[in-house]
């Protein structure tokens, strides 16, 4: 070997090292250049569901955003004009999900880039860093096209919802945006209803403050009984111990306190309403446009009598997120309460556009129950007894009912169900009786006058008297 070689031996070694690394880092960044991004993520980082043991916490798939991908809907016909309604409605439902407070959705040519049909959703999910994916497709048969939308979610493996759409081959480019409106207010309450029961079945030593926030609102959907508000309100309290500046955990507490109020199973009725006072205060000061915040700002000022300020903070939260059906149906109940008839109509058309946006929403059962207080307001209480006993069907806990269902009853005459409707009541909940019901109301509402249409009923039979 020769002397220069020798004595430079190491430095071509070392020299060579380099060049093999620079050329293996330079052929994974321009493969992972090559790769689609999400809209507001500069750098994806996979997020999964895990145990983590140096926490104890089951750290969540996305802790602090909900990410969906969205695929490019599938046309097999050879007809140009069905392709690009298919992409039309991929684009719009992207753009609606994009102004929804945190959902992390893919940009339009991603979602080009992947279509439903060809592409494996776990591949997607793993590529986009999501927990959700829409996929769709659409197809024509004779003068009738139909659309087909699914959401699947990749931890449980999975389809979560599924909705069809029918409309005349004529109207598709019209009403391609209304359908991506209704698909896309459809999967919210999907993606809430699925991150809820995945933390009711996550143990609680695992649960962090995202874990705990949802488990809180697990018996929201289930069964609406006294021992679970308080077992709710726990959860809570839990959270704000873990993260105590956390604002939507401040004001899911306040709006559950509220709740202890007016089904009246808290111990001190005015310290429960003092609290519920200033942990919304701070919720709002902390985070002012948070949706989240302002839906349950709105339910707790409404039940602690500031109407004006609940409709405030409802309004603006369904401006900033008007796909949110929940916001949108809080908002309803209040108008149904303390907007006169004006109100009462504004109500029922936000409840039937929201059943027409999507009809098996979890909110389903309590929308019944809004748009039964819309009708009684009107004096329509034959549809009232309907609505109300179609929200019991599905939330046979939501003690307010039975006295709104009574009221109905008695004025239509039928005294023995009436009775009997809040005999059923008392077996629920034994806290909550006609009287204090009728308080409820009154400070809902604000004045002896406008509360009549709810109370009526319960005075003709007897129920508020001294």
């Amino acid at each position: 070997m020769p002397d220069w070689l020798n004595s430079n031996l190491y430095l071509i070694l070392i020299l060579s090292v380099v060049v093999v690394v620079a050329a293996v880092y330079a052929r994974y960044r321009s493969r992972d250049a090559a790769r689609p991004r999400l809209l507001n993520v500069p750098v994806p980082t996979r997020r999964v569901a895990r145990f983590d043991a140096k926490t104890g916490k089951l750290i969540p798939l996305n802790q602090s955003h909900m990410s969906l991908a969205v695929l490019l809907f599938d046309a097999p016909s050879d007809d140009e004009n069905d392709k690009i309604v298919a992409s039309g409605i991929s684009a719009e439902v992207i753009r609606y999900v994009t102004t929804v407070p945190d959902i992390r959705v893919n940009s339009r040519p991603t979602a080009f880039s992947y279509q439903s049909g060809v592409a494996d959703i776990k591949d997607v999910a793993e590529q986009l860093n999501a927990r959700y994916v829409l996929a769709g497709s659409l197809s024509r048969k004779d003068d009738q096209m139909t659309i087909v939308a699914q959401l699947n979610d990749i931890e449980t493996g999975g389809q979560i919802w599924s909705q069809t759409y029918n409309q005349p081959v004529e109207t598709m480019f019209d009403v391609q945006r209304d359908i991506a409106r209704r698909i896309v207010g459809a999967v919210l309450g999907e993606v809430k209803l699925s991150e809820t029961l995945f933390a009711e079945t996550s143990p609680m030593h695992q649960l962090d403050t995202w874990g705990l926030m949802n488990k809180a609102y697990y018996f929201w959907l289930t069964t609406f009984t006294p021992e679970a508000i308080l077992e709710a309100c726990n959860y809570l309290r839990q959270a704000i111990e873990i993260q105590p500046d956390n604002a939507n955990a401040r004001a899911a507490l306040a709006m559950l306190l509220a709740q202890q109020m007016t089904t009246r199973i808290c111990k001190d009725y005015e310290l429960c309403a003092d609290a519920a006072s200033e942990l919304i205060e701070k919720a709002v000061e902390q985070a002012p446009d948070d949706v989240e915040v302002l839906e349950n700002a709105g339910v707790t000022w409404q039940n602690l009598g500031e109407s004006e300020r609940a409709q405030q903070a409802q309004r603006r939260a369904v401006e900033l997120a008007p796909l949110n059906l929940i916001a949108r149906g809080y908002l309803a109940l209040l108008l149904s309460f303390t907007g006169g008839k004006e109100g009462a109509q504004e109500a029922r058309e936000i409840i039937e556009d929201n059943f027409a946006t999507a009809p098996k929403h979890p909110a389903a059962p309590y929308w019944n129950y809004f748009l039964a207080v819309a009708e009684q307001r009107l004096g329509n209480h034959d549809a009232a007894i309907d609505l109300v006993e179609s929200s019991l069907e599905g939330q046979p806990g939501w003690i307010h009912s039975y006295f709104l269902l009574a009221n109905s009853l008695f004025v239509n005459g039928n005294a023995d169900l009436a009775e009997s409707t809040l005999q059923k009541a008392s077996e629920i909940s034994p806290y909550l009786t006609a009287k204090l019901y009728a308080e409820n109301v009154l400070r809902i509402v604000g004045n002896t006058e406008s509360s009549q249409p709810f109370l009526t009923g319960l005075e003709q039979g007897g129920c508020l008297q001294a």
